[in-house]
């Protein structure tokens, strides 16, 4: 059985990867668009990738939790960091993250009987380098859990 759940937690995280990898490339070619049917347009992908994501990371939880429990890992150091980074680049990325692009939706098409935003707005609003900030946030997470995962210190 433990090698069912190491199997689904493997699965998930390819489909994670790959969704969540599609919607971080769209991420960072946003900024310099200036073509809103275009910015429309890559906002439309990369929530569809991210809905892809969810299911991912789901996978992959069900898996790591089967396989942690057959295995009592869950006292294991590296679990328990696994975890930790996990619950803190996943907050991290919904702070800076979905506020900030449910925002530009919002914006780009106008909301709430407010006009869409201006041309100049959109330029500044995509300028911004928070693209780039997701994008470490996101690697050093991956890197740091690949670690824990494969070298299992403590």
């Amino acid at each position: 059985m433990y090698q069912w759940f190491v199997f689904t937690h493997l699965v998930g995280l390819v489909l994670f990867a790959f969704a969540h990898g599609a919607s971080a490339f769209v991420a960072l070619r946003l900024p310099g668009q200036r073509d809103r049917a275009l910015v429309a347009s890559y906002l439309e992908t990369s929530q569809l990738a991210t809905r892809t994501m969810y299911v991912g990371l789901l996978l992959l939880l069900i898996g790591g939790a089967g396989a942690a429990t057959i295995n009592d890992f869950w006292t294991k150091p590296w679990v328990l960091g696994s975890i930790v980074v996990l619950i803190v680049v996943i907050a991290l990325m919904y702070m800076l993250g979905t506020g900030y692009y449910a925002r530009l939706r919002g914006q780009l098409a106008g909301t709430d009987g407010a006009a869409p935003m201006s041309d100049e707005a959109l330029a500044a609003y995509l300028d911004e380098r928070r693209p780039r900030i997701l994008a470490g946030i996101g690697i050093l997470a991956l890197l740091l859990i690949i670690w824990l995962m494969v070298l299992k210190p403590g």
